[in-house]
């Protein structure tokens, strides 16, 4: 099976490479690192339209989420989208991720399971 993760860095980069055609002297034309702002504002931006799908506003009538899946999935792409990007503007792999993603994972169930901190109050 093919490496999903490193499938979708390698979709993303070529969809930059495509914008960096199209506009030559558009915003892909400049330097990665640069972007960067851009593509956190973008992520917070996406996450709000996500949350928006997910009937947060108590004095909205809320929406049937299973009727709304269409738009959550496209939202979580466009989040997808724009970390991918900022992942690869700051010179990151599909393999750094992993084992960045891997490492916090290890952390966070070690916390859980050894730090008084993080333990619910009625665990032992």
């Amino acid at each position: 099976m093919a490496d999903r993760l490193a499938d979708l860095f390698a979709m993303q980069a070529d969809l930059a490479e495509m914008y960096r055609a199209h506009r030559p002297n558009g915003f892909y034309a400049q330097e990665p690192i640069t972007r960067c702002t851009t593509w956190t504002r973008a992520l917070l931006h996406e996450v709000c339209e996500l949350d928006d799908e997910l009937n947060w506003k108590p004095w909205k009538n809320p929406q049937d989420l299973a009727q709304n899946s269409p738009r959550r999935i496209d939202e979580m792409a466009d989040i997808l989208h724009f970390f991918l990007q900022l992942a690869i503007d700051q010179g990151f792999t599909a393999e750094d991720i992993f084992a960045a993603y891997s490492s916090k994972h290890s952390e966070n169930r070690r916390r859980q399971e050894e730090d008084p901190h993080y333990r619910a109050p009625d665990t032992p």
